[in-house]
């Protein structure tokens, strides 16, 4: 049985953290704080002092979770039209379709995925007589999902003009394979390339460890002095501004 906060409309506008993924991604922002400190100014001062930025972290990956719990109810959200149909097939009305989908969409995706909570407000709002096309608008307008908000206005048109629920159903699936199709396929490219972006991000770090293994000491003049100290304040403005363009140059929108 879902929990009564499980069971509220999810915003897709903001990304609220559990305790496990605050300790898992406040981990690596507190790893990669620790391994700037250590590269560019080899100072534990500096390195406690920077430790806020944890929290700009923290934003940054709650941002990137949030896109991601978007795209993932567009991919789950096909499947649901899915089962919706094989049960409209099977002699089910509408309404009862949807919420015979969210059995399914429950022991494809697990009680906890986007679309099964999605689903659940959406049985336990027929069971308190509001209207189906209704929540699927107010569905696709909180995720910002064209998909969704079409379909929805779709549905509101074909039962004002008699039209075949089914037929209307059918055709809108196939238009929503084909665009997941390539999503998928789209993501699956722009997934090879933030890796590669990432590898490149740390090949400075090899390079700089790797010298300083072999050289000992090669670097010292950069860490005990003012001119140094400014010299590598300026390497590590140049580095977050590299990052942060081959950030924006894989973020293609899908």
């Amino acid at each position: 049985m879902m929990k009564s906060s499980e069971r509220q409309e999810l915003s897709y506008d903001s990304y609220k953290m559990n305790i496990k993924e605050l300790f898992i991604y406040g981990s690596q922002g507190l790893g990669l704080i620790c391994l700037f400190g250590y590269f560019f100014y080899r100072s534990v001062f500096l390195t406690i002092l920077a430790t806020p930025l944890i929290l700009v972290y923290l934003q940054i990956k709650e941002k990137e979770l949030c896109e991601k719990r978007k795209y993932d109810l567009q991919i789950q959200f096909k499947d649901a039209l899915i089962a919706v149909n094989s049960s409209l097939k099977a002699g089910y009305s509408l309404e009862n379709a949807f919420i015979e989908s969210y059995k399914d969409m429950v022991m494809f995706y697990g009680d906890r995925s986007v679309i099964a909570r999605e689903l659940a407000v959406i049985k336990n709002g027929l069971r308190n007589n509001k209207s189906l096309t209704g929540m699927l608008y107010d569905m696709g307008r909180r995720s910002n999902i064209s998909d969704i908000r079409d379909f929805s206005s779709v549905l509101i048109i074909g039962n004002r003009t008699g039209g075949n629920i089914g037929e209307i159903i059918e055709s809108f699936i196939k238009v929503a394979e084909e665009r997941v199709s390539v999503l998928e396929e789209i993501k699956t490219i722009i997934s090879a390339k933030k890796f590669e972006q990432k590898i490149m991000n740390m090949v400075p770090f090899f390079i700089i460890f790797y010298i300083e293994l072999t050289s000992k000491g090669f670097f010292n003049c950069l860490y005990d002095n003012i001119a140094g100290r400014i010299i590598m304040t300026i390497c590590l403005c140049l580095y977050i501004l590299s990052i942060y363009m081959s950030v924006k140059i894989t973020d293609i929108a899908v």
